[in-house]
């Protein structure tokens, strides 16, 4: 063998055994803020000379809600009439990462409308229906993904969500469950309880559908997911590298009084659902500790505290132009750990 082929073989193996994924978190409109983040990696990335797509980065790109959408996105091929293709090039395969964050703010009010039914605005009328109708919500999702399937991801996808009829973990994946639309994998990852009805989903061409729900409910930061999906598609990996990147959340601490007024408080709207948030908190940062004490994964963790509450299905300009300056300030006091990852 001559000296330069060994060389190229012993590179390739070296490079085999690292593997990098990309993982984001769930939590509704705040998804504005890994796509601001993303964006600007995508943009560091080409100033540093490397034109490939963004997608070919990573080895596995996973998410939960609206991660999952925007790990969906990420990854499926991009018609030249999608909501997401390169405007003035379409030899591009991929979606262009700079209108992700504008896919928010140009159809949030679309997918959570403000309606006028008193009906909806009533508390006890949300007991017996949801929040909103999903069909604003497939319109957007099909003009982004159209009729494009799992199996034509363009890296290796994985998107966390839950079947409620068989009470467990269900992961949606280019490589299980190839035959799900990509809409579809949306829509379910995405189905947040009280706000959509649960997606009813064939998995593969033999079974009966399955009613999945928002991901968010078992792991709203999916990097445990993610590691096991990485190290079962690449066994012979010696480290992985994760790039985890969050929704920010405002940092919740329970006040006394809240805890202490029986199972109406734990539950009551008006206090934020205090068991709610209590949960999703302590799942995201318990996720978190046992990711960063992995011996063979390198943890790169992109999270702040907001300093305000804003909710899953806030639509108002103002607020969403709060959450793209908190990105702008969260990926600043992450430059270094986002420089090394690049």
């Amino acid at each position: 063998m001559r000296l330069w082929q060994f060389g190229t073989i012993r590179a390739q193996k070296k490079a085999s055994e690292h593997r990098y994924i990309l993982c984001l978190d769930g939590g509704g409109m705040r998804g504005i803020i890994p796509a601001t983040i993303i964006a600007s990696i995508a943009k560091r990335l080409r100033t540093n000379g490397d034109e490939r797509p963004f997608y070919s980065h990573f080895d596995l790109i996973s998410g939960t809600s609206t991660g999952g959408l925007l790990a969906l996105a990420l990854s499926s091929p991009c018609s030249p009439s999608s909501l997401l293709a390169y405007p003035h090039d379409q030899s591009h395969l991929s979606c262009d990462p700079s209108l992700l964050a504008d896919l928010y703010v140009r159809y949030g009010s679309t997918i959570f409308p403000r309606t006028q039914s008193l009906f909806q605005f009533n508390v006890i009328g949300q007991l017996f229906t949801h929040k909103y109708d999903d069909l604003p919500f497939k319109r957007v999702l099909y003009d982004v993904f159209a009729d494009s399937r799992l199996a034509d991801a363009l890296v290796p996808t994985m998107v966390v969500t839950y079947d409620i009829g068989n009470d467990r973990p269900q992961l949606l994946s280019s490589y299980d469950t190839p035959f799900v639309p990509i809409r579809t994998a949306a829509r379910a990852t995405s189905a947040a309880p009280t706000y959509f009805a649960p997606a009813s989903v064939v998995l593969d061409d033999s079974t009966a559908p399955h009613s999945l729900v928002d991901g968010g409910v078992v792991a709203n930061n999916p990097v445990l997911y993610a590691y096991r999906e990485a190290k079962k598609l690449y066994p012979d990996a010696k480290m992985f590298h994760i790039l985890s990147i969050s929704t920010a959340h405002s940092s919740y601490k329970l006040e006394i009084e809240k805890s202490n007024s029986g199972v109406i408080g734990w539950l009551d709207p008006a206090k934020g659902a205090p068991i709610y948030r209590l949960y999703a908190s302590s799942q995201m940062r318990t996720s978190s500790e046992i990711a960063a004490s992995l011996p063979d994964l390198e943890y790169v963790r992109i999270h702040s505290d907001l300093e305000r509450h804003i909710k899953l299905d806030e639509t108002d300009a103002h607020e969403l132009n709060y959450l793209i300056q908190s990105a702008k300030k969260i990926e600043a006091a992450h430059q270094t750990q986002i420089e090394s990852f690049c």
